[in-house]
């Protein structure tokens, strides 16, 4: 997300006129106090600055629809009344706080979605957290390196690679490289495609849900330890809903095998998250509990606690840690620890 916003707001209105222009408009027309506050920087139109004026940095376009639908409203707000470094962005982006009332800066905020002239964009505030295994509904735009450490009867470590792109408004596309290194080879694994489709968001109900489809390519060698060697198909289903704070994820995913004498696999999955703050910056613990169930054979039930950090104030950049740990039935290892470190690359750099 190459975060939101208002990277500038005019700063060139001197403090009496400010008072003037408050006094004199309706709070709630957003489209008065965004030309009358607004619009010299970032244009009635909202794709940049009136002719004559010349910023340092560039201004966002507001009729992408992609960049002012997937940050909530809690993070314009934020960037309106307390800078853009509040979010990680220019300090040429001032604050208004003492000027505007969050009444007021809703109305602009308002106003601004309006560039975007598409229905359909799913809004930030679905933009849940990633969790480390239950699938995310909400399409995304990210690079995430996913480390696992397996402790079983011999120790074995992986790595996987994941990129994953938006499609359109509510598409999204993905391939994953897994790395395995065991105790008697290391190599690629059974390199993972997969496409998700959003068919379901609310935020009035803070409801999201997308279907989606993987495959897996039979890329790894099985004898070797490094895959199952075969083709795998896999449809699934993710959604969550949030409460508040908190919010709830969950997803279900049947792995079927192009090969006969394989048994058919369902993963399913909550993840139940409370974030400790309102930044984009911040601890946000999380528990999930997981589920495998072998056709044909038995069910494991796992938990797994975990802590996600974003890192950077605009949020793009988090790493997570949990263990998973098999509760009930067959138990595949002892534990797993489980991380990802992630780079949300639409809102900025590694570095910024």
């Amino acid at each position: 997300m190459k975060l939101l916003l208002l990277s500038h707001l005019c700063i060139s209105i001197p403090a009496a006129a400010q008072d003037e222009v408050v006094i004199g408009l309706d709070t709630r027309d957003g489209k008065l106090m965004y030309e009358a506050w607004c619009a010299r920087c970032h244009g009635d139109d909202g794709k940049g600055p009136a002719e004559g004026i010349v910023l340092e940095t560039p201004v966002p376009d507001f009729s992408d629809c992609s960049f002012t639908s997937r940050e909530p409203r809690k993070d314009w707000q934020a960037v309106i009344m307390h800078g853009g470094p509040a979010r990680g962005l220019s300090m040429t982006m001032p604050s208004w706080g003492e000027a505007l009332s969050l009444e007021q800066a809703d109305a602009i905020i308002g106003h601004i979605k309006t560039f975007c002239s598409e229905s359909g964009w799913p809004e930030g505030e679905l933009n849940f957290r990633r969790a480390q295994v239950t699938g995310k509904a909400f399409p995304e735009n990210e690079v995430l390196i996913i480390p696992t450490f397996t402790a079983a009867g011999s120790r074995s470590s992986s790595t996987k690679l994941a990129y994953e792109s938006r499609i359109g408004k509510t598409g999204q596309w993905e391939i994953a490289l897994p790395f395995a290194q065991g105790p008697a080879s290391s190599g690629l694994g059974d390199i993972e495609l997969a496409g998700k489709y959003t068919f379901h968001q609310s935020v009035s109900s803070l409801s999201i849900a997308s279907v989606g489809v993987e495959v897996v390519v039979p890329s790894g060698s099985e004898s070797k330890g490094l895959g199952d060697g075969i083709w795998k198909l896999a449809p699934f289903l993710a959604a969550a809903k949030g409460f508040g704070r908190s919010f709830l994820q969950s997803s279900i995913k049947l792995e079927h095998p192009l090969h006969s004498g394989q048994h058919t696999e369902l993963f399913y999955n909550v993840a139940w998250t409370l974030p400790l703050t309102n930044e984009k910056k911040g601890f946000h613990p999380a528990i999930e509990f997981n589920g495998l169930t072998t056709f044909n054979e038995s069910t494991t039930l796992f938990v797994t606690p975990q802590l996600y950090y974003a890192i950077s104030r605009k949020g793009h950049i988090a790493i997570s840690l949990g263990a998973q740990i098999p509760v009930t039935g067959p138990k595949p290892f002892d534990y797993k620890i489980v991380s990802f470190l992630l780079w949300e690359y639409a809102d900025g750099g590694l570095w910024w």
